[in-house]
């Protein structure tokens, strides 16, 4: 068969070890026990999920080549005579007068028949899991993903007959199982939470604000997330979001963007209009999980940058954050000052988080943190709107030292932001510190402009460096 089976056999060797490496990026339990340790330090853990896809892509890309190397191999096998067969295939056994074609090894060999199988349905979990799928019909997305289950036993089973040479899958495969095993028995055996929805609001762009009464027992940190399932609009899907209320109020709440099926019936069942003289439906949550803004509290200066719905994380950090320094509650925060910035198209499109940066700097007595609001619709600096609107608001900000906008001590700029001239400013700012956190929660093209930023600031060498986390969406 010359350089087909080294083709199938090395892409073997690497579905082997993508296949069970996909198993490690999705241990929820054990990132989250990782991100308190030195590891967080050298392992990207707030890219598990961009990486998990790298990964599966890197799987199907593989499986393509193993599979078509494999439809040559079996052409030149069936036209060798069965002599040099069973040279080949030491674990068959043929008849001098059989004949054996490709039908014959494709559905009546157990490695045959398993390995069309595993084609098929890695390529319907693969198709299903694309962005445009997951947001236009997540019910199936999610449905498809549990084929993970006989894909698993078929890989196993694939390598059994031992056609070519003895399966090799398992060294890969025993320990990535058996802390997946782990992981998902802890899922299971800690009881989910079923809470009642105290109150439900329809927020303007399609957001929805729900508080649950918080159990005693449940703890969590400000920047971590929860997956939340409300039998009433789709029995068993969990859809992860993160917390908005802080660690020393006596509820939790969300904030939820209406932007799939999921999310809008939600947002329907609890139109009031919906719910007239009948009780809210119950909501099931399983965590809370670490995400990549829980370790803002490590770092004397901060900055925060929440773009979209990325913003959410910062409504639970920062009034934590302001409880901390006004009540001297807290120990081990190290964080002295925060820069947020805030990029959206328009305040409208956010309006409840203006009510929480109003809350938070009424309570920031010691002016811990420093706002500044990016408006991307004007993104043209030279337009002569903008011009206008930046005069206008320069002026009210120097006489009434708040935005006419929004009544907020936060400045306004109309544009982009200009990361690496921000990361500049604040490290002239804090010339004394070693290290400064940047934490990012938005779109990924928000993620790849502050990576870039961060890389070119820290490329000068100079104290203090910029170390980036952040959550995507």
């Amino acid at each position: 068969m010359g350089h087909g089976i080294c083709v199938t056999r090395g892409s073997a060797a690497v579905m082997s070890f993508t296949f069970s490496l996909l198993l490690l990026t999705v241990c929820r339990h054990s990132i989250t026990a990782l991100r308190d340790t030195v590891v967080n330090q050298f392992i990207p853990l707030d890219s598990a999920t961009e990486f998990h896809k790298i990964v599966a892509c890197t799987a199907a890309f593989f499986t393509a080549v193993h599979s078509v190397g494999h439809i040559i191999n079996m052409y030149h096998v069936t036209t060798q005579p069965v002599e040099h067969l069973i040279c080949l295939f030491k674990e068959i056994a043929f008849p001098s007068t059989f004949e054996p074609n490709f039908s014959y090894f494709l559905f009546k060999t157990v490695t045959g028949l398993t390995g069309l199988i595993l084609v098929i349905l890695c390529y319907i979990l693969f198709i299903f899991a694309t962005p445009v799928v997951r947001l236009r019909a997540f019910r199936t997305f999610w449905m498809t993903h549990h084929l993970y289950v006989p894909i698993y036993i078929l890989i196993i089973l694939h390598g059994s007959a031992k056609m070519l040479e003895r399966p090799l899958f398992y060294y890969y495969f025993i320990i990535p199982a058996s802390l997946f095993a782990v992981d998902k028995l802890i899922t299971i055996g800690r009881r989910k939470l079923e809470l009642n929805i105290v109150t439900a609001e329809l927020l303007p762009s399609d957001v929805t604000k729900l508080v649950f009464n918080r159990p005693p027992s449940f703890q969590y940190r400000s920047g971590q997330w929860i997956r939340i399932s409300c039998p009433a609009v789709f029995p068993d899907e969990y859809h992860a979001f993160t917390m908005t209320s802080a660690p020393h109020e006596n509820t939790l709440a969300i904030h939820v963007k209406a932007m799939g099926r999921w999310t809008w019936k939600l947002r329907r069942n609890l139109d009031p209009a919906n719910v007239y003289k009948m009780p809210y439906p119950k909501v099931q949550i399983d965590g809370p999980y670490g995400g990549g803004n829980q370790e803002w509290y490590k770092y004397e200066v901060a900055v925060f940058i929440g773009g979209g719905i990325g913003i959410t994380p910062y409504a639970s950090i920062l009034s934590d954050l302001v409880y901390g320094t006004s009540t001297n509650k807290y120990h081990g925060v190290a964080c002295k000052k925060v820069y947020f910035l805030w990029v959206c198209p328009t305040h409208r499109s956010w309006e409840w988080f203006v009510d929480v940066l109003r809350s938070v700097e009424e309570r920031d007595h010691l002016n811990v943190i420093n706002v500044h609001i990016f408006i991307t619709q004007y993104f043209n600096n030279f337009d002569l709107r903008t011009m206008m609107l930046y005069i206008c608001e320069q002026h009210f900000q120097s006489s009434a030292k708040r935005s006419m906008f929004t009544g907020l001590k936060a400045q306004n700029h109309f544009g982009r932001p200009d990361f690496q001239q921000i990361f500049k400013y604040v490290r002239a700012n804090h010339p004394d510190m070693n290290k400064i956190g940047v934490f990012s929660c938005g779109p990924p093209v928000l993620t790849h402009g502050i990576d870039k930023a961060c890389a070119s600031v820290n490329k000068t060498r100079q104290l203090p460096s910029f170390q980036h986390f952040y959550e995507n969406f």
